[in-house]
């Protein structure tokens, strides 16, 4: 998402500035209006920070902060006081710019938001509930829960990945060493024979022309890593690759349960805090990591306010599965909405383990099989090759 800076008219004609995130400035200028703001300036904020920040320190920081701000100190001396022990450089440039902008007046939330690189984007929406709700600690400690949470399953999910990327690594440098250094050998074997090569000189001609274009192709390759490197950092890649994902059947159980659990999760600590039903819908809207779902989302909402039910509204644009949305309308019916939505969420994240576990499963075997076939069947075709020379020689 993308960082914006505004200046906007309230209802009694003063004027208010802050910071807001949103996909686009079109996007941007209705949370305003939906906010009842009139639109002054609105300019896209393109702000260099800390990119790689160690998400361990981050969630330690965090945490210090709230148990500081649950002691009663100010939030600037909070600032200082982790200034002081801190000890990576990038996390101590952070804090420096937040002390900055605490200072000029802006509130933890607007200075976070203005660091879009250095915090998940909905750190910011999550800490101006706490704000507007006087539990800053309260909300400072959910947080870094829930990025704890983030970290903890995207290291179960590399860890799980190290031995398939292994593997594939090791294929790949196999099939390039064949291809570099051991198929040449047999030009001459081919060259010596009058019968027709088939498979084994096609082998040898794409070998010949990966030797003779070697260092074209090398750089077209880093060129090829940097470029995808870059669309993951700064493009969308990553909303592509998970619309692309999504068309697979158990991808898609996968992201639909990562998109419930962070939906329920943020709905059941927004209105636990009192936050009412609408504004709770459109922070957490801003909390989700799925594009396509935000886009929904951003219908629901405006449909509550316009008077419809959550579980109706969630239900006319197909946000959920059927089961999420009579969960919902059950607690919606009895009052209940807070421990309906911690029960979606306990069953959600099970749901999400499992089925982690199933697509690492499937995918490590899958990955020597794929190997073992490209090997298998460049190791076939020179063998074949030598017994037809042989053959023909005779």
């Amino acid at each position: 998402m993308k960082q914006f800076k505004y200046v906007a008219r309230r209802k009694d004609g003063s004027l208010i500035d802050g910071w807001l995130q949103a996909e686009n400035e079109a996007q941007a200028k209705r949370q305003l209006i939906q906010q009842q703001r009139q639109v002054v300036m609105l300019t896209e904020q393109r702000t260099k920070t800390a990119r790689n920040l160690n998400r361990e320190t981050l969630i330690t920081t965090l945490r210090e902060l709230a148990t500081l701000r649950e002691s009663g100190m100010p939030l600037d001396q909070c600032m200082l006081s982790l200034l002081e022990s801190v000890s990576d450089k990038q996390m101590e440039t952070v804090l420096k710019r937040l002390h900055n902008d605490i200072e000029s007046g802006s509130s933890l939330s607007e200075a976070i938001g203005a660091q879009p690189d250095a915090f998940p984007f909905y750190v910011s929406s999550m800490l101006r509930l706490g704000e507007a709700s006087g539990q800053l600690g309260e909300a400072l400690f959910s947080v870094s829960e829930r990025i704890e949470r983030e970290e903890k399953l995207i290291s179960e999910v590399k860890s799980a990945l190290t031995y398939p990327a292994f593997l594939l690594i090791v294929c790949v440098a196999t099939v390039f060493f064949m291809f570099l250094y051991v198929i040449p050998n047999f030009e001459n074997m081919v060259q010596g024979s009058s019968g027709d090569a088939g498979a084994l000189g096609r082998l040898l001609a794409m070998s010949k022309f990966l030797n003779d274009n070697l260092t074209i192709i090398s750089a077209l390759l880093i060129a090829m890593i940097g470029g995808i490197y870059y669309s993951a950092k700064y493009g969308n890649l990553k909303d592509r690759v998970m619309h692309t994902l999504s068309i697979i059947p158990l991808f898609r159980s996968l992201i639909d349960s990562w998109n419930i659990v962070q939906f329920s999760s943020s709905m059941q600590k927004l209105l636990q805090s009192g936050v009412e039903l609408v504004e709770s819908v459109e922070i957490t809207l801003n909390s989700i990591s799925d594009a396509q779902l935000r886009k929904r989302l951003n219908h629901v909402v405006v449909k509550v306010r316009e008077g419809k039910g959550l579980a109706d509204s969630l239900a006319e644009y197909h946000v959920f599965p059927p089961m999420v949305i009579r969960l919902i309308h059950t607690g919606e019916a009895g009052a209940s909405l807070v421990p309906c939505f911690r029960e979606i969420h306990n069953l959600y994240e099970r749901r999400l383990s499992k089925g982690l576990k199933q697509i690492l499963t499937i995918l490590e075997p899958l990955v020597i099989v794929i190997m073992g076939g490209i090997v298998g069947s460049i190791m076939i075709v020179l063998i074949s090759g030598i017994i037809s020379v042989n053959n023909i020689s005779l």
